[in-house]
């Protein structure tokens, strides 16, 4: 129950509270009861959040679950150190099948950074090492994640200068756009010597709780060596990989 005393901001904690806790939405009528409050109380009080996008309803009911802002909250807090378990043997079938590095990005401001790397044993190409920031514009780690984020963000990011990193990289918002739309269509990322001269990497949006793209998964190889295996064979791979870390990864959906 809420406290009588309560001050504004204690109940808007108290609503974000109920509502994470339940995973699975709550109503209206149900928050209201819950915290001792009048529905006409309750209804602003959600009413404010979901403006803000810590809540949504969820698609279909009356219910509310966590927004988008709330769940970026919630995985921004987890350390690096705390992927090992819930995503590594993933990466590690990953580097089984290919024999190339596997890594795990996650959607930080305004790149991708990556928050766990698995490599083939004896190797030394450490291309996506742990705390490496990767530009959502160039990497294949981070295409994935832009392309699957909301109108306001894209155009956010769009409107503020890019590096051109080689002579492949595309920086006109119009050649970026018009790849996003291909992976969005083909649910895979490609950076083929856009980012590191003479790589070639892959990486696949992750949706996590309720469809959030917050996370991405790519495999990264020298490209005289990766570019013989067939895409549909890495897309496939990564798809079924994307599907796992997400499950794992829904912790805070």
């Amino acid at each position: 129950m809420a406290a009588t005393n309560d001050k504004p901001l204690a109940r808007y904690v108290r609503v974000l509270e109920t509502v994470a806790h339940a995973r699975t939405g709550v109503t209206l009528t149900e928050i209201a009861r819950e915290l001792d409050l009048q529905p006409g109380t309750a209804h602003r009080l959600i009413r404010g959040l979901v403006e803000l996008d810590l809540l949504r309803s969820a698609p279909g009911t009356k219910s509310y679950v966590t927004g988008p802002r709330l769940q970026t909250l919630l995985h921004a807090t987890m350390e690096r150190a705390g992927y090992a378990g819930l995503a590594k043997s993933v990466l590690d079938g990953l580097v089984e099948e290919f024999g190339e590095t596997a890594h795990l990005a996650r959607l930080s401001g305004d790149f991708a950074e990556s928050v766990l790397m698995e490599q083939p044993v004896g190797s030394d190409r450490a291309f996506v090492q742990p705390g490496r920031q990767l530009p959502l514009h160039a990497a294949a780690s981070g295409k994935a994640l832009l392309a699957f984020q909301d109108e306001d963000f894209v155009a956010g990011y769009l409107s503020r200068p890019r590096t051109r990193f080689t002579e492949r990289t595309k920086v006109e918002e119009a050649d970026i756009r018009s790849e996003l739309a291909q992976i969005r269509a083909d649910g895979m990322a490609v950076c083929d010597n856009e980012l590191d001269a003479g790589v070639l990497s892959y990486g696949h949006p992750i949706h996590v709780g309720d469809g959030y793209v917050l996370y991405s998964v790519g495999i990264t190889g020298l490209a005289d060596r990766f570019r013989p295996i067939e895409r549909a064979r890495i897309r496939q791979k990564l798809a079924e990989a994307a599907d796992d870390l997400g499950r794992r990864l829904g912790f805070a959906g």
